[in-house]
């Protein structure tokens, strides 16, 4: 049904056909937000010779479609992408075409080449100990795959959303004032993440208290319009609910005043107190991220 082969090049007309597949997965897959991979992250990897991404092509041998009928020819199904880290780690991205989903090919893949990472050579000989894998979106044939080989989750993200508008009662958005990241340091709060427009802190009796990084560059929400991104949040281990809610409420004003009408937050579910606190400031769950690894430690 299927065959497999770590590529290092591609010809020209494997090229043209990932690309097709690639293009198309990413358009099927915009609305549930599914993990994707760019054909031209795929083409610069293999254009270096010393590339740390290693690319297992999948390809559907001749089969039929209906009885009677003649075989369509050999496709590529679906690529496996894996960035490889010095310390013997590596991050997995699958997409396979969507005109060949829900027939088990990542199944039949598994089932042949095993998710045995512990040999010399680590899994499928990638020199890998421990492979991780995001499911964004928490695709459903994810969490097929961890059921049925016993794939242990070891993270999940939750994607919450809410609109940028002012709060209309006792707790108002607060007026959170920038700072830069040299004070952040002396205070010993994380500098603000790359991609973020500035670094922003919530001040209290003349201390600070939380710290969030705004994105203000556009994301779009079929709800909410345009939405800028709460990059980080952190609040000080004595900050209460309220608190934390006011740091909210406080990056929501700021994408309100930069002309967004929504701002979006990536947490941890298992961080109970941002969990509460972005429940008091009207976040809504919108997307589930999963993280699933194989070897090493979780």
């Amino acid at each position: 049904m299927i065959k497999y082969e770590w590529r290092t090049s591609l010809s020209p007309d494997d090229s043209a056909e990932l690309s097709d597949l690639l293009v198309r997965a990413a358009e099927y897959d915009a609305e549930p937000e599914y993990s994707r991979v760019d054909f031209a992250d795929v083409d610069r990897a293999m254009s270096q010779s010393d590339s740390s991404m290693r690319h297992l092509l999948i390809w559907m041998l001749p089969h039929a479609t209906a009885m009677g009928e003649p075989d369509q020819p050999e496709r590529i199904a679906g690529l496996i992408r894996l960035t490889c880290l010095p310390d013997g780690s590596a991050h997995a991205s699958a997409v396979i075409d969507p005109r060949l989903r829900s027939i088990g090919i990542m199944t039949l893949l598994l089932e042949r080449v095993g998710l045995d990472t512990a040999r010399p050579g680590g899994w499928l000989d990638t020199g890998a100990h421990a492979v991780t894998a995001w499911a964004q979106g928490n695709h459903p044939a994810a969490g097929r795959l961890s059921n049925r080989f016993l794939i242990p989750c070891t993270r999940r993200v939750w994607k919450l959303i809410r609109s940028a508008e002012a709060v209309e009662d006792a707790t108002a958005a607060p007026v959170l004032e920038p700072v830069a990241d040299a004070a952040l340091a002396d205070l010993g709060w994380v500098s603000a993440p790359p991609g973020s427009d500035r670094t922003y802190a919530l001040r209290e009796a003349g201390r600070i208290v939380g710290v969030a990084a705004l994105d203000l560059r556009a994301v779009a929400s079929e709800e909410f319009g345009r939405c800028a991104t709460i990059a980080s949040a952190f609040a000080a281990p004595a900050a209460d609910a309220l608190q934390r809610r006011r740091l909210l409420d406080g990056a929501a004003a700021l994408a309100h005043e930069a002309g967004m009408s929504g701002v979006i937050i990536h947490i941890d579910s298992d961080d109970a107190a941002m969990v509460n606190a972005c429940r008091l400031a009207g976040f809504q769950h919108d997307r589930t991220d999963v993280r699933y690894q194989i070897g090493g430690k979780s």
